[in-house]
């Protein structure tokens, strides 16, 4: 994924407050400033992530790309019973180069409550929003050939989509006044047009983009971001679809805006394959000020 997070009041951005109805240009300014901000105050950014799968993905039998006749004839076969597994991890952020954003570095820790493999410790869990390398791959070839299903997927960063200068890659709509438990939210819905950015997935060897869309959740009191929801769809053969919902929640820390919940769920068609449920706690770095 090309890109892709926030403060306690001391790091908030600094902006004026949103007039009594705002505007989508109002809250799409906002919204690149935080973006701004956060990638000023991301690097150095460490984290205790604490991922809680749930999944079948592993077993399921994805035809490769034929001819038109192979698709459709395919056929999956998706196991009945889920396996669940918990991975604890040093969390980072890492630099795709100029203008590229940051992605996500995990450093496994323990999984389901022991010491990785070794080969697993030295790759460091890592999808970047540049093309994979080698060591990526090999990464999840050892993540799922020990206990996990499928690929783990780079959510954390993805509030960088949406600076000033990627603003025009999406088409926006105003989604309305809602609730955030009891907080008041402006909800945007986005819809991504053109550009490079998007979740990469990363299956048998193959890498696999999918352009985003989604809503957008801003406190109505400062337009400051407070969940991401994102979905995607991949038509594998003429009766099966794949598909990805994400909602990426974020919180204030005195090192910035940065996520404290990821849950993300993989379908085709209406089963479920995958459940990855990321939290995010005792946030390291320098303190922020914007």
């Amino acid at each position: 994924m090309n890109r892709r997070v926030i403060l306690i009041l001391l790091t908030a951005p600094v902006a004026a407050q949103p007039s009594p109805q705002a505007e989508l240009p109002e809250i799409l300014d906002a919204l690149a400033r935080s973006a701004a901000i956060f990638a000023r105050s991301v690097p150095g950014l460490t984290a205790r992530e604490t991922l809680h799968q749930t999944g079948r993905r592993g077993d399921m039998q994805i035809p490769k790309k034929g001819n038109h006749d192979d698709l459709k004839r395919a056929a999956f076969v998706i196991p009945e019973t889920f396996k669940t597994h918990d991975v604890v991890s040093e969390y980072s952020f890492g630099s795709s180069g100029e203008d590229a954003g940051f992605h996500e570095i995990r450093k496994v820790l323990t999984i389901d409550k022991t010491p990785p493999p070794s080969a697993v410790a030295r790759h460091a869990m890592t999808l970047s929003s540049t093309p994979a390398d080698d060591a990526k791959k090999a990464l999840l070839e050892d993540l799922e050939n020990t206990r996990l299903q499928g690929s783990v997927v780079d959510f954390g960063p993805i509030l960088l989509l949406f600076t000033k200068a990627k603003q025009p890659t999406f088409e926006f709509r105003a989604g309305g006044r809602h609730k955030l438990g009891s907080i008041p939210m402006l909800v945007v819905h986005y819809r991504q047009l053109t550009g490079a950015d998007s979740v990469t997935e990363f299956r048998e060897r193959s890498e696999i983009r999918h352009p985003l869309k989604g809503d957008l959740w801003l406190r109505e009191s400062d337009l400051v971001p407070a969940r991401i929801t994102v979905a995607t769809e991949e038509i594998l053969a003429p009766k099966y679809t794949l598909s990805n919902e994400a909602e990426i929640d974020y919180q204030p820390t005195p090192y910035g805006l940065a996520p404290s919940t990821v849950v993300h769920r993989q379908y085709l068609n209406q089963d479920l394959l995958v459940e990855n449920q990321f939290r995010y706690s005792d946030y390291h770095g320098r303190t922020f000020i914007p």
